[in-house]
């Protein structure tokens, strides 16, 4: 069984206030707002939509049939088996895999394996504005990181450093999957177009 394993989402929490890490989960002793509130919820939905996008950008090739799988599962132990298993393929797509290293524990958006090539893809709802948009501050000091962007790259950086620790020998070459703001879509209201149903198990 796994227990107190550090994941991202508890690391993204530790660097924002360590406190709220002490009692995450300990629910009868402190209670957390974002469990209940309607919006955050919907800007999850919105999420999902470009995550289910964003498979579409990354298919399985016509050399590499059968290659793709998403780990369905939400329990941590199952996920963990079951990425492994597809892991034993030398080239493999995985959509939501669960990789762990000690009690460093990661779900990645979008995992490509090539031989000992590893791509990491971690999709974000946010928008990018290619040629405008930067990741460092605007005032040029140095090479700061803005406040803005800093939660989104320690993200990937964190899975990155447990990826690297989980495949010694790997090349791992992560990425940023941000929606294009200076592009127009071809195909009005399209955001529209993608549905989310809700399992009834």
């Amino acid at each position: 069984m796994i227990k107190k394993t550090l994941t991202k989402s508890r690391f993204q929490l530790a660097l924002e206030c360590p406190t709220k890490l002490y009692y995450y989960g300990k629910k009868n002793e402190y209670a957390n707002q974002k469990d209940d509130s309607d919006f955050l919820m919907a800007l999850a939905e919105g999420g999902f939509q470009v995550g289910e996008l964003a498979k579409y950008y990354h298919p399985c090739c016509q050399n590499m049939p059968d290659c793709d799988h998403e780990i369905k599962n939400t329990e941590y132990e199952s996920s963990i088996k079951e990425t492994s298993q597809h892991l034993q393929k030398e080239n493999v797509i995985l959509y939501e895999p669960v990789i762990c290293f000690k009690d460093f524990l990661v779900r990645i958006d979008v995992f490509i394996k090539t031989g000992k090539k590893i791509q990491l893809i971690e999709v974000k709802a946010k928008s990018f504005n290619p040629g405008v948009s930067s990741f460092r501050n605007k005032n040029g000091k140095g090479d700061f990181i803005s406040s803005v962007w800093r939660p989104y790259l320690y993200d990937i950086a964190f899975q990155t450093w447990v990826a690297e620790r989980a495949f010694p020998g790997h090349e791992i070459e992560p990425f940023l999957m941000l929606t294009d703001k200076s592009s127009v879509a071809s195909v009005e209201g399209i955001n529209t177009l993608f549905r989310i149903q809700k399992n009834k198990h």
